[in-house]
């Protein structure tokens, strides 16, 4: 699977500050579904104060063509290496309601003005 990855999220004063903002800033309107298969959706996110972010995720159902998906996506709104720009990882070893017959899946938060 290509869209999963590994990778610890970057923790610096910025990063932090970012997750704060994030937790704390009121969406402004409700999340915008840019992709969403039978194992991954991305949706953007609007919160007062911060550019547009985007919650990505992935379940151990995803697809080839869901992950083609996410990435046309991502392109789509000028964020080719979206995995430079994660600044938060969720595992969730539980099924998602989303996906039929997943038994977990992993939240990421992408932030496109954050680089590592």
């Amino acid at each position: 699977m290509t869209l999963s990855l590994e990778l610890a999220p970057v923790q610096s004063r910025l990063i932090q500050g970012l997750l704060d903002a994030i937790d704390n800033a009121p969406i402004h309107e409700a999340p915008a579904y840019l992709a969403f298969g039978v194992g991954a959706m991305l949706c953007k996110v609007v919160a007062a104060g911060l550019a547009p972010y985007f919650h990505l995720v992935v379940s151990d159902q995803v697809t080839p063509a869901c992950e083609q998906d996410i990435e046309d996506a991502f392109r789509e709104e000028g964020v080719d290496r979206w995995r430079n720009c994660v600044v938060e990882i969720l595992h969730m070893p539980h099924p998602n309601f989303h996906f039929k017959g997943s038994t977990q899946s992993t939240l990421y938060v992408i932030h496109p003005e954050v680089s590592r």
